[in-house]
């Protein structure tokens, strides 16, 4: 059983990183035409942030496309919790330290992302989309993951200042290109919502 979990989460991260490599397969491509030349300390960190982003889909369960197709004509399976505070625990403080790497690694690779303000909201953004797409399958929508999400966040951002404050230039990996964070996650979160039909494939195996 644990063998057929692990290459089902294996297919997961294949469907993240498709969409996201020939992405940046096309950027390089493009920045090579040009005569420029993408950083390979930059290459290196976006390959962590997309291991990331998968890590992250695979614990929260995100929503996906095949859930639709299986619910129909229901389409809203989950539950919803809007009152702050109702879940207080240890899964709160789970998912403030699932999100601080999130909050170290949007500023450290993106130089677009390097206000308090614009990295906090791309992690609220996110979760929030997560949370969402939780209500087309049978996972719960809770106000309290997204508020402990966003703090995780807020104090990955945090940790990333003070860092950069002692090893200086050292942690930049400099991408300038705009909103270019946002069009990686985009392009995770549309890889495991289009690409990832885990029932699909065990009714073939069947």
């Amino acid at each position: 059983m644990g063998r057929f979990i692990e290459i089902f989460s294996l297919y997961e991260l294949a469907c993240v990183l498709l969409p996201c490599l020939l992405y940046a397969a096309c950027r390089r491509a493009k920045e090579r035409r040009a005569g420029r030349r993408i950083p390979g300390v930059y290459l290196g960190w976006i390959c962590v942030f997309w291991v990331y982003l998968w890590m992250v889909f695979d614990v929260t369960g995100v929503g996906t496309l095949e859930d639709i197709m299986r619910n129909m004509p229901d389409v809203i399976m989950g539950g919803v919790n809007l009152v702050p505070f109702d879940s207080l625990g240890i899964g709160l403080a789970l998912n403030v330290v699932m999100f601080m790497p999130f909050g170290f690694l949007l500023p450290l690779i993106f130089k677009d992302s390097r206000s308090f303000w614009k990295t906090v909201s791309a992690g609220a953004v996110l979760s929030l989309t997560i949370e969402l797409s939780q209500l087309l399958n049978y996972r719960t929508t809770d106000v309290d993951d997204l508020m402990a999400n966003t703090c995780g966040a807020c104090i990955g951002y945090l940790v990333w200042h003070a860092f950069t404050k002692i090893a200086g230039e050292r942690l930049f990996a400099a991408e300038e290109r705009k909103r270019e964070a946002l069009r990686y996650v985009f392009l995770a979160m549309a890889g495991v919502f289009f690409l990832y039909r885990p029932l699909s494939v065990i009714n073939r195996m069947m």
